[in-house]
């Protein structure tokens, strides 16, 4: 597995290659600017990304690397802060998972390798409910002029509440697709949703997502 690690505590990178280096192949960089230059020139597995470097910050970076990279590779945020607000930012910034500081290296680990392991949307096929159009190999979402880019999950997410429409998609089986066997707790399916509300709500589509009780979630993509 390739992996970016773009942070610029020099300790902590010191400490991932040890613990790391024999299994993975791991480029470093220290500032938003090198993260870009080296995520968009090269091929990676995943992407860690820390919430604060210099010269860009990481939600920028991640912003800017969604809109140019022609892959979906998945990213894992680093950050300080874990709150529900700050974690929105991410994922809507485009992150696919989130570890708060002080993190174990072998939790590092093990969510690399869930974020490797996830499917890939499928390639070329475009989809269309109502005005919203999904583009599952670029995680372009659009409706009308208006465009917003998702991240890996939301991508995921958002193509098979599209495809079953207007049938409901109960949240088991959407966490099986999204995670396999290795979902997370219950909480991260309602903030992917939550995030992917919000990416909508940019296309002026903010309660197509409807939570059905005992049933799970179904897109009703109608106009604001």
């Amino acid at each position: 597995m390739r992996v970016l690690v773009v942070e610029d505590n020099l300790d902590l990178q010191a400490n991932i290659e040890r613990f790391l280096g024999k299994d993975f192949q791991l480029d470093f960089a220290a500032t938003g600017p090198q993260g870009l230059t080296l995520s968009l020139g090269q091929e990676y597995d995943v992407i860690v990304l820390d919430l604060m470097l210099p010269g860009m910050s990481g939600i920028e970076l991640c912003q800017r690397y969604r809109q140019l990279a022609p892959r979906l590779v998945p990213i894992l945020m680093l950050t300080a802060r874990d709150t529900l607000d700050d974690k929105e930012e991410g994922f809507r910034a485009g992150a696919d998972d989130y570890l708060v500081k002080p993190f174990s290296l072998r939790e590092l680990r093990l969510r690399l390798e869930a974020l490797a392991r996830r499917p890939v949307p499928p390639s070329g096929r475009r989809l269309t409910v109502g005005p919203l159009t999904l583009e599952p190999d670029t995680g372009q979402a659009r409706r009308g002029v208006r465009t917003v880019h998702l991240n890996k999950t939301e991508t995921l997410l958002l193509r098979l509440l599209m495809e079953a429409a207007p049938e409901p998609v109960s949240p088991a089986t959407l966490a099986h697709h999204l995670w396999g066997d290795d979902a997370p707790e219950s909480s991260a399916l309602r903030t992917h949703v939550y995030a992917l509300r919000g990416a909508l709500s940019e296309l002026g589509m903010s309660d197509c997502i409807t939570t059905l009780r005992n049933k799970g979630y179904r897109l009703d993509a109608r106009e604001d």
